[in-house]
C-alpha cells in the first residue's frame, strides 16, 4: 500500500470514525478490487453511506475520492515489474497448487467484471463497431494475441479490420487511410505502450471513435479514450497475470454484436459458410 497513503492515515488517525476505519480496512485488504470502483460503488460494496468515501478522502487531504483512488492506482502500477510479479505469484501459492490458485483468482476477477463493466457499455461499443466503416485494432506485446483473435472474428462478421502493431513507423503507415467514420480499439495492459499517445492524438484529430480495453493501467492512460472498458485481471497487479479477463471483454463485445445486429453478423457468417464450401472443393 502506498507509503504516502499510510502516512496520511497515520496523521489523521485520531480523527477517523468507525466508518472511516471500515473504508480504510477495505482499501488495505481488498485494494485490487476496490481501486476500480467509483465512490458510490465503493460505498455500496462495503455498506456505508454514499458520501462516506468522499468525506474520508477529503479528511485525508485529497480533493475527493477519485483523487484518492488515482493515487492508489499509480502506486499499484509502480509495483508492476514482470519478474517481481512472477516471484510473488509463486511464493503466494500454498503447497504448490498453482493451477488451483490461478483458477480461483480468475474466477474472482470474472465475478467482479459485470459490476465494473455494465452491459450498457458493451452495447455502446458493439453499436459503434457495427456502424464503423473500418475497425483499427492497436496492440503491442502480449496484447497481440487478443488483437488477432478480435480481428479475425470481426472479419467473419463482414467488418474490415486493420491491426496496428509493430514499431511506430509501421503503425503510422496503417493510419493514413483512417477517417472519422472508423473506430479504433486500443488493447493495452499493465502500462501505456510507447505508441499509444501518438495513435490517440491522431484518432482525436481525425474525429474517429476510440475505445480502450485495458486493466488497471487503462484508468490513467493519456490521452483518454472516448470509451474505456477497464477491469483488473485475475491476480494483483503485483503478480503474474493472464489475458483471460480482456479476452472475455472482447468476446462479450463480439457476442453482443451478433445479438444486437443479427441480420448483419449472421448474414456475413452465412456468406462465409458458402465461401468455405466453395473453397473446400478446390
Amino acid at each position: 500500500m502506498s507509503s504516502a497513503f499510510m502516512t496520511r492515515i497515520a496523521k489523521s488517525a485520531d480523527r477517523l470514525s468507525e466508518i472511516d476505519q471500515k473504508i480504510v480496512d477495505a482499501l488495505l485488504e481488498r485494494r485490487d478490487e476496490m481501486v476500480f470502483l467509483s465512490g458510490p460503488q465503493f460505498a455500496e460494496k462495503i455498506e456505508v453511506h454514499g458520501a462516506a468515501p468522499t468525506r474520508l478522502a477529503q479528511k485525508l487531504g485529497y480533493k475527493g475520492f477519485p483523487a484518492l483512488r488515482s493515487a492508489l492506482q499509480k502506486e499499484m502500477l509502480s509495483e508492476q515489474d514482470a519478474a517481481v510479479r512472477m516471484k510473488r505469484s509463486v511464493r503466494s501459492t500454498e503447497e504448490g497448487n498453482y493451477l488451483s490458485d490461478l483458477i480461483a483468482s480468475e474466477i474472482a476477477a470474472l465475478n467482479n467484471l459485470e459490476e465494473l463493466i455494465p452491459q450498457a457499455e458493451i452495447n455502446q461499443v458493439a453499436d459503434k463497431i457495427n456502424s464503423a466503416r473500418n475497425v483499427y485494432i492497436f496492440a503491442q506485446g502480449h496484447a497481440l494475441s487478443i488483437s488477432h483473435f478480435f480481428s479475425r472474428r470481426l472479419e467473419r462478421f463482414g467488418k474490415t479490420s486493420v491491426v496496428l502493431s509493430g514499431r511506430g513507423r509501421d503503425v503510422a503507415e496503417r493510419l493514413v487511410g483512417m477517417t472519422r467514420d472508423d473506430v479504433v480499439i486500443m488493447l493495452a495492459f499493465r502500462k501505456q505502450p510507447a505508441a499509444y499517445a501518438a495513435v490517440m492524438r491522431h484518432v482525436q484529430q481525425i474525429g474517429a471513435v476510440s475505445i480502450l480495453v485495458s486493466d488497471l493501467a487503462g484508468l490513467i492512460m493519456s490521452p483518454e479514450a472516448d470509451i474505456t472498458l477497464a477491469a483488473p485481471r485475475g491476480r494483483s497487479g503485483n503478480e503474474f497475470q493472464t489475458p483471460v479477463v480482456p479476452t472475455i471483454i472482447v468476446s462479450g463485445i463480439l457476442l453482443t454484436m451478433a445479438a444486437r445486429h443479427e441480420e448483419v453478423t449472421i448474414g456475413a457468417l452465412e456468406k462465409l459458410s458458402k465461401l468455405f464450401a466453395d473453397f473446400d472443393k478446390t
